[in-house]
Parts: C-alpha cells; sequence; structure tokens
C-alpha cells in the first residue's frame, strides 16, 4: 500500500464555473495528446497511445473555429483549455461537454494517407457544430428539453456557418450527408428535415418534454435540421449584421445562466426592430411548412400558401408568417416580402401583403432565392415554363431549389413525375456535386422503389443515361488541381451506377480493387469507400473473404468501415447472412454492430434477411445499444420495405415486444412503408409513360 500511494499522482482541478452538470465528463485510458495555443486557450487532441498525429488537422481546425466564435459571439471563449477527445469502442458521435468535447474516432482523427476529402469535410463539420455547443448550449443552457432545439438547431446552424466560411469551396449549405448511414434519410441537411416535415409523424420544433426520459425522442431531425434551416431563413430575412448583433446580446444576457426560445426572439427583436417572436411562432409552435403559390397574369403576380404534405390526408390547415425571397432572372437585386396572408385571391385585408409588385411579362420570376426559405414553391404552368427556360442564367443554389420543389411535388401527388424529370432533361451541361447528388438521391430512392417491377430494366437505363455522362466527363483519374466536389462526384457516381447495374463500372472497379490489394497506393483514398463497396455488393466468396480479411487486419479506421460496409452490401443472400453473423460478434465496436444490420437491410437488397435475423437475435443485439438506440432499431429495419403488410408486421410486432417510448418511430416507420407502397403504385405508369415517349427514347 506505501508503495502505491508513493507512486500514485495527485491532480487538482481548478474551480469549476456555474455550469450544467450533465455537461461535466471524466476521461481515463492509456491516451497521447497533441497541442496548441489559439487566443490564449489552450488546445488539444486526445486518442489512444500511437492515434494522437492523426489529430493534427482537428487541432489546427479547432484553433481556426475557435477563434472565429469568439468574434461572432462578441463573448470569448471563458475557460482556460478546449480538449478534443477521441473515443474508442462503444461511443457513436460527439458530445459537447464544456472543456472537453468527446469524438467517436471516426469524427475527429484524420490520416493523411489513407483519408477521403469527405472525412476530411465531416471533421471539420463536427468540430464546428460541437465547438458552437460550448456558446451555445454551454455557456447558455436550455432552461428544459422542450427548448433543446436551442442547443442543436443553432449549433448546427452555426457550425455549418463557420465551415462555409473558411471553406466555400465545400458548398456546404449543399452539401448532401455524405456519410453512409443506412437508418436516416440522406441529402441536403433542409432537404432532410423538410421530408420529414411533411408527415403525419412530425412535430413543432419546440415540443412539450416532460421527463428526461421523453426528452431522448427529441433528438431528431426536426430538431437538428429544421431548426438550423429555420434560423438561416431568419437570417436571410433580418441580415447577417443584425443577426449577429442580436445573438451578441443573448450571449451576454444569459451566459452562465438558462434561457428560453422567448429570450433569442426578444433578444433579435431588440437588434432588429422587427417581431421576431411573431414571425417565429407558427415556425416553431406548429409542426410541418408551407408551399407557396404563385400565379401570373400578365404584370400582375399573386401568391398564396397552404401546408404543404406527403401522405397525409386531412392535415390540419395551418398559417405561417412566411419570409419571402424572389428575383428578377437577369437582375442581382434580391426582394424580400413578409407574406401573411393565406387566400388567392387576398381577401380579409391580406392583398398587399400577398401581391408582388407588377413585373413586365417577358421577365421571369424565380421566388426563395438560393433555396434559403424553409418552403417549398409551386408555380402556375406559365411560369414554370418561363423558368425553364432560363435555367442556364440561374445559380447552382437555384437549380437545385427547384429540383429538390419538383421532386416533393411528385412526392407529394401534386405533379407527375415527367415535371421532375423533364427539368433535369434542361439543366446546363456540368457536373456540380450538389445538382448531380440530388439526382443521384431521386433516382436511388426510385430504383429502391422498383425491385421486382418490370419497368425497373427500363428505367436504369435511362437513369444511366443521364449520370454515366458526368461521369465520363470527371474520368476515373483526377485531374490537376481539381476541386474537392469532383472528387466527392466521382465517388458517389461510381455508388450510383452500380446500382443502376452499369457493368462496365463494376468491372472497372473489380479490376481496381485487384490492383489495390497488391499495390495500396494504386487507389486514391477518395475512392476506396466506393471501390470497395462495388466490389462488396457483386462479391463471391472468395471476394467477400478477402475484404474481410483486409477489415481485420486494418488498424484505420475509415479502412475498417470501408471493409464492413462492403461486406454488408453483398447482394448474395448467403454473404448477406454471414455479414449479419458479425453483428454478434466484437469485431465492430458495439455502436456500430446495429449500424450493420441496417446496412445489410438496405445495401443487400434483403431487407427480409436482416429483419429475420434481427427477431431472432434482438436481445443480444439491444445489449450493445442504448436506450435511444433500442426505441429505433426495429423501426428503422422497416424503412427499406415497400409492401403494406410489413407496415402492419411491424405495428403488430412493437404491440408484444417494443416498449412504449419506441411508439414515435413505430409510428415514423409505418408512414414510410405505407408512402414507398403507394409511392410505387403511382410512380410505375408514370415512369412507362416517360421512357416510353419518343423524346425520352431517342435520347438514350
Amino acid at each position: 500500500m506505501a508503495d502505491k500511494i508513493e507512486n500514485s499522482k495527485e491532480v487538482r482541478f481548478a474551480m469549476t464555473p456555474p455550469m450544467s452538470s450533465y455537461l461535466n465528463v471524466f476521461v481515463t485510458g492509456e491516451l497521447d495528446a497533441i497541442e496548441t495555443k489559439a487566443a490564449g486557450t489552450q488546445i488539444r487532441v486526445i486518442a489512444t497511445k500511437g492515434k494522437a498525429e492523426w489529430g493534427r488537422y482537428a487541432l489546427e481546425s479547432t484553433a481556426q473555429i475557435l477563434q472565429y466564435y469568439n468574434d461572432y459571439f462578441g463573448v470569448p471563449y471563458p475557460l482556460p483549455k478546449l480538449d478534443q477527445i477521441a473515443i474508442p469502442g462503444g461511443f457513436g458521435g460527439a458530445m459537447e461537454n464544456w472543456g472537453g468535447i468527446t469524438y467517436y474516432e471516426s469524427a475527429l482523427l484524420f490520416d493523411p494517407k489513407k483519408s477521403s476529402a469527405a472525412t476530411r469535410q465531416r471533421i471539420y463539420e463536427v468540430i464546428a457544430h460541437e465547438t458552437a455547443h460550448q456558446w451555445f448550449g454551454d455557456l447558455v443552457t436550455m432552461a428544459w428539453w422542450d427548448n433543446l432545439w436551442l442547443n442543436e438547431g443553432f449549433a448546427s446552424w452555426m457550425g455549418s456557418k463557420c465551415t462555409a466560411h473558411f471553406n466555400p469551396e465545400w458548398e456546404v449549405w449543399l452539401a448532401k450527408n455524405i456519410q453512409r448511414d443506412p437508418t436516416r434519410r440522406t441529402g441536403i441537411a433542409k432537404e432532410v428535415a423538410m421530408e420529414g416535415d411533411a408527415r403525419s409523424t412530425t412535430h413543432a420544433i419546440q415540443q412539450p418534454v416532460a421527463n428526461e426520459a421523453e426528452a431522448n425522442s427529441a433528438f431528431d431531425d426536426i430538431t437538428y435540421r429544421k431548426g438550423q434551416s429555420f434560423l438561416r431563413m431568419l437570417e436571410s430575412f433580418l441580415g447577417e449584421n443584425v443577426f449577429r448583433d442580436g445573438i451578441r446580446r443573448y450571449i451576454a444576457a444569459h451566459k452562465y445562466s438558462n434561457s428560453t426560445t422567448a429570450d433569442l426572439w426578444n433578444a433579435l427583436s431588440d437588434a432588429s426592430g422587427k417581431p421576431v417572436g411573431e414571425i417565429a411562432a407558427a415556425w416553431t409552435e406548429q409542426p410541418g411548412f408551407p408551399v407557396v403559390m404563385m400565379k401570373r397574369d400578365g404584370e400582375k403576380i399573386s401568391l398564396s400558401q397552404e401546408r404543404f404534405t406527403i401522405n397525409f390526408a386531412n392535415a390540419p390547415a395551418l398559417l405561417w408568417k412566411i419570409p419571402v425571397t424572389y428575383f428578377v432572372v437577369g437582375e442581382k437585386k434580391i426582394e424580400s416580402r413578409l407574406m401573411t396572408g393565406k387566400i388567392d385571391p387576398p381577401q380579409d385585408g391580406f392583398a398587399v401583403a400577398n401581391n408582388l409588385p407588377n413585373v413586365a411579362a417577358d421577365r421571369v420570376i424565380k421566388l426563395n432565392a438560393n433555396g434559403a426559405g424553409n418552403y417549398r414553391v409551386q408555380y402556375d404552368e406559365s411560369s414554370w415554363k418561363a423558368l425553364l427556360g432560363a435555367l442556364a442564367k440561374l445559380n447552382l443554389e437555384d437549380r437545385v431549389n427547384l429540383l429538390s420543389d419538383s421532386w416533393a411535388l411528385v412526392q407529394a401527388n401534386r405533379a407527375d413525375v415527367s415535371l421532375y424529370l423533364e427539368l433535369i432533361g434542361k439543366l446546363p451541361r456540368g457536373h456540380e456535386l450538389a445538382e448531380r447528388d440530388q439526382i443521384v438521391n431521386a433516382f436511388d430512392y426510385i430504383n429502391r422503389l422498383l425491385i421486382g417491377d418490370s419497368v425497373r430494366e427500363k428505367f436504369e437505363v435511362y437513369a444511366r443515361s443521364i449520370l454515366r455522362p458526368t461521369f465520363d466527363e470527371l474520368s476515373w483519374e483526377p485531374k490537376k488541381n481539381e476541386s474537392p466536389r469532383d472528387s466527392l462526384l466521382r465517388a458517389s457516381l461510381i455508388a450510383a451506377l452500380e446500382d443502376l447495374n452499369d457493368q462496365e463500372i463494376i468491372a472497372a472497379c473489380q479490376k481496381r480493387f485487384e490492383k489495390f490489394v497488391v499495390d495500396p497506393a494504386s487507389l486514391a483514398p477518395d475512392l476506396r469507400a466506393s471501390v470497395c463497396f462495388v466490389v462488396g455488393q457483386n462479391a463471391d466468396d472468395a471476394t467477400w473473404n478477402k475484404l474481410h480479411d483486409l477489415g481485420l487486419k486494418t488498424t484505420s479506421i475509415e479502412e475498417k468501415q470501408n471493409y464492413y460496409d462492403a461486406l454488408a452490401g453483398a447482394r448474395d443472400p448467403k454473404l448477406a447472412a454471414k455479414a449479419l453473423q458479425i453483428s454478434l460478434t466484437d469485431e465492430l465496436p458495439t455502436s456500430r454492430a446495429l449500424h450493420n444490420v441496417g446496412k445489410v437491410a438496405r445495401y443487400s437488397g434483403h431487407p427480409d434477411l436482416a429483419w429475420d435475423f434481427a427477431k431472432a437475435n434482438m436481445k443480444g443485439l439491444l445489449e450493445k445499444t442504448d436506450a435511444l438506440g433500442a426505441n429505433t432499431f426495429a423501426p428503422s429495419l422497416f424503412v427499406f420495405f415497400s409492401e403494406k403488410a410489413r407496415a402492419d408486421e411491424l405495428k403488430t410486432y412493437a404491440k408484444s415486444n417494443l416498449p412504449a417510448t419506441s411508439a414515435k418511430e413505430v409510428a415514423k416507420a409505418v408512414d414510410e412503408v405505407e408512402f414507398r407502397a403507394e409511392f410505387k403504385q403511382r410512380i410505375v405508369p408514370q415512369l412507362n409513360s416517360w421512357i416510353e415517349r419518343p423524346d425520352v427514347a431517342s435520347g438514350r
């Protein structure tokens, strides 16, 4: 005992500032650290032995981000140190503990020799999000969980704003969710939130939370992404400088204490002189969002609004005060109006609010400038045709906004799929990442719906005719000084074209993988995930075993994820079954085990195998997750089915086997399955008609 005391080390901590108890963290282990100093703050990246140097990029990024926030918030980071801590094993994600932020290793560590551009971007974005929490969430903390969006929505918006400031080439506001995650929709952050917010299972940004257990269900896309999107729209309406001044007032007034949403609106109202609380109420206190409908009669332009819904019959009617922006194509000035009315033609005193100033009949109008607003737009036929003729004059943000809105109108049964596909055919030639990725996401959704239908092969031929020219323009080999967006798009198109049964792409991936096994340097890090994934989906026994062996041997966090994703994607049902068994072993960190089952459900094309496996092994699988994971796991496996009978099966299973706390997740999954079944029935004849059109057929 004496020897132990003599060889012990005593650590004394400084006085803790006033803070919420959930933000404390204590980390112990065999750790290494690298450090720097910025704006008087000691910054460290801490990781397990031998991995700290992979935190160099995170260290440099943190220093840059911290100084930006010191200026933006007007209150310097209040603690003497900021530790960024990489946690291996069972931790999934990141947590904004004050002064000691914890991350899953893949969200913080970057190996310059093996990590991709996508990983580099994700690390920066996660650090920017978590560091924003050091002010919004830590220095100023929500009064109760019903104001959770004040933490998460703001950190999502602020993190994206900071990332965009230092990395404009990433096109952050348009960037898709680049991490493969089969349990969540992928796409532009705003679009992911809007798709969920159009359903019957949505909720207001501010929602009642009775206790800590209920708070678990509040961590969703509405809280994070709708909150983020609304704040971006509000900043656009108030102006960047005015909005920042309001944030500074809010931070200064509530530092080291708690706050509510009303406190934020009051600060922004004081800074802007506008009734922010009145504008914001409908966006944060009621569910859903509007569609703005535009009609033209010569020079006269009238607007009306109604709730936008998908698969939600007889939805309660709601009204919003909408900060509408618009511009005349060819002119630089963006105009804005606060739309308060609902009826078109305008009535009850709303005429002024709902009518735009007259514009010459031959000029083209685009609503929702840069796609910054959290609303859909539906144009009358003449206005839509005019926009199609002016696409070359629109910027990328506005073209992506038109793609997103037109696809949403198709989903909502407000338009035939030809509206969306005609728009694609009229886009200017190019290889813009955000534009092509929006199309890739929609084509992927359609193609999976069509499994087992005779129209699928014809659709794949058509879809390849749209995407393959873009890939051929990029080519396999990176060009000197090419944009990071081109690297990301190349990788995205490889996976997309394989899904569309492009045999040339599949063969080229197999050839490159064979060379990579012998000479790893032969395959650029940006292509490794996609090439391995394509190889895994088309693997035979020998290839699957080779991928498995590589996954077992590698010490690279990113490489391991690439190999195991490839294993989960195998289309051979026997190999898919082998991939499922891995979830019961210790090969993967516990937080990744359940993800592996979901990946098999999505990528192998055998969601039935994944569900049968999960049912048979539910107890052992749930031992690998927390309460939130337990609520979402079973329902998440059903969202890849397109048969209504599966929705009924989930409801029956949930009654006997799932806790009451999973009810919201069950309802979301049931809604998605029922929508997919209805959408498939509706879209198949529409696709047949489109593909058989002479002008479309001749272009293939």
